[in-house]
C-alpha cells in the first residue's frame, strides 16, 4: 500500500514539475501508468477512505470519547508536517501572505480550503485560499472533512449509503451536464461531487473487516491491481471521467483489502506510505528552490531523453527533501502529542 501512495505523490511532484521547469517539458502519460495529478488524487481519497475505517474500527472505540482521540491524533498527523511547511511556504512568498481573514484561516487550518478555493472568486479558482507552494494542500480540505464525518459512518451504515448515493448522484449530474472532461470547480474542487472516493474506500473497508471473502484470496486482488493498473495505462485518454478511469478505480478499490492485509506490517512499505505526505506538501517548494539547480543537472546526451531525465533528477531532489521532512516531523509531532496528552502508541499503527 505504501509503494502505491508513494507513486501518486510523484505522479502528482512529476505533473507539477512539468509545468515548472524553466525548459518546456513533455513526457509521454503511459511513463506514469496512465495516470495524472487530478487522478491520483481520486485514488488518493479511495485510500484515505480505506485507512481511515480500518483505524477507526481498530483503534478507537464508537463513543464520543473515541472520537474526540480520533481527532485528536489526525490534528497531529496533518499538521505536525503542514505547519512547518506552511513557514517555509510564508518565508519563501512573504509577499503573498494573504490579509482577508477568511483566507487566512483556511491557509492555516485548511477546513474549507477547497470550498473557498471554488467559489470565492467563481467561476475563476481562488488560489488566495492557500498559501504560494501549498496550493496542492487544497486536498487536505476535503481529507479534513471527511475525517469529521468517518465517525458517523461507523455508527451508521444507512447515512453512509444515503451519502454516497448523494454524492455519485451529484457527480452523474454534473458529468451529463458539463461533460466527462475535467470541469475543476464542479468535478475535482467541489466535495460533493468528489466525496464518493472517499466513501468507496471506507465501504470495501467495511466488507473486507466483515467478510474473510475480500481479504483471502490475495491472488484475485493482486489481478485486481494488474487490471487497473492496465486499464489506467492503455484505456481511452480523451476525457477525465472515462470508462478506462471508473473500472481502474472500482478495480483497485476492489483489490484494497487483501492488498493491505499482506502489506500493512511491511515497514518499508508504511514508510513510503508516511513518506508519501512529505512528497505531496513539499514538492513545490522543493522546485522552487532548487529548480535552476535540478535543470543543470538533468543533462542528457539523447535530446528524446531530456525531459524523462529533468523529470527523474526532479523526483529525486523531491524524495530526499521528502525523508529530510519525514524525520523532522516526528520532532513536531512528538511535541504536538504531549501538549495534547496523546499516546504515542496509536499514532504508529499502519493505517495512521
Amino acid at each position: 500500500m505504501g509503494a502505491i501512495r508513494l507513486f501518486l505523490a510523484l505522479v502528482v511532484a512529476c505533473d507539477h514539475w512539468l509545468t515548472m521547469a524553466p525548459q518546456p517539458l513533455f513526457i509521454d502519460v503511459r511513463a506514469k501508468l496512465g495516470f495524472n495529478a487530478g487522478y491520483a488524487v481520486m485514488f488518493f481519497y479511495v485510500i484515505s477512505g480505506f485507512l481511515i475505517t480500518y483505524t477507526l474500527s481498530r483503534n478507537y472505540p464508537a463513543n464520543l470519547d473515541g472520537s474526540l482521540r480520533f481527532f485528536r491524533n489526525r490534528f497531529v498527523r496533518i499538521f505536525s508536517l503542514y505547519w512547518p511547511v506552511a513557514a517555509v511556504a510564508i518565508y519563501t512568498f512573504p509577499a503573498t501572505f494573504p490579509r482577508a481573514p477568511a483566507d487566512i484561516f483556511t491557509c492555516l487550518f485548511l477546513i474549507g480550503s477547497d470550498w473557498r478555493l471554488s467559489f470565492a472568486d467563481y467561476p475563476a479558482a481562488h488560489w488566495g485560499a492557500m498559501l504560494d507552494g501549498l496550493h496542492p494542500a487544497w486536498t487536505l480540505g476535503a481529507e479534513l472533512t471527511f475525517y469529521l464525518v468517518a465517525p458517523l459512518l461507523m455508527r451508521s451504515w444507512k447515512l453512509g449509503v444515503a451519502l454516497l448515493a448523494l454524492t455519485f448522484g451529484t457527480r452523474a449530474c454534473f458529468v451529463w451536464h458539463v461533460g466527462p472532461g475535467l470541469h475543476e470547480p464542479w468535478t475535482y474542487y467541489f466535495a460533493p461531487s468528489t466525496f464518493c472516493f472517499f466513501l468507496f474506500g471506507h465501504f470495501i473497508c467495511r466488507a473486507g473487516l466483515r467478510w474473510d471473502a475480500f481479504t483471502a484470496n490475495r491472488k484475485l486482488a493482486f489481478m485486481l491491481l494488474a487490471a487497473s493498473i492496465t486499464t489506467m495505462a492503455l484505456g481511452n485518454y480523451d476525457n477525465f471521467d472515462s470508462l478506462r478511469f471508473w473500472i481502474s478505480i472500482l478495480c483497485f478499490s476492489a483489490a484494497l483489502p487483501s492488498i493491505f492485509a499482506a502489506t500493512k506490517d511491511l515497514r518499508l512499505l508504511n514508510l513510503m506510505g508516511n513518506v508519501s505526505f512529505s512528497v505531496y506538501l513539499i514538492h513545490i517548494l522543493v522546485f522552487v528552490w532548487f529548480g535552476g539547480l535540478i535543470s543543470k543537472l538533468a543533462v542528457s546526451p539523447l535530446p528524446r531523453l531530456s525531459a524523462y531525465v529533468s523529470v527523474l533528477v526532479a523526483l529525486a531532489f523531491v524524495l530526499l527533501a521528502a525523508v529530510v521532512a519525514h524525520s523532522a516531523e516526528t520532532i513536531v509531532a512528538y511535541a504536538l502529542r504531549v501538549a495534547l496528552g496523546i499516546r504515542s502508541r496509536l499514532l504508529r499503527a499502519p493505517a495512521e
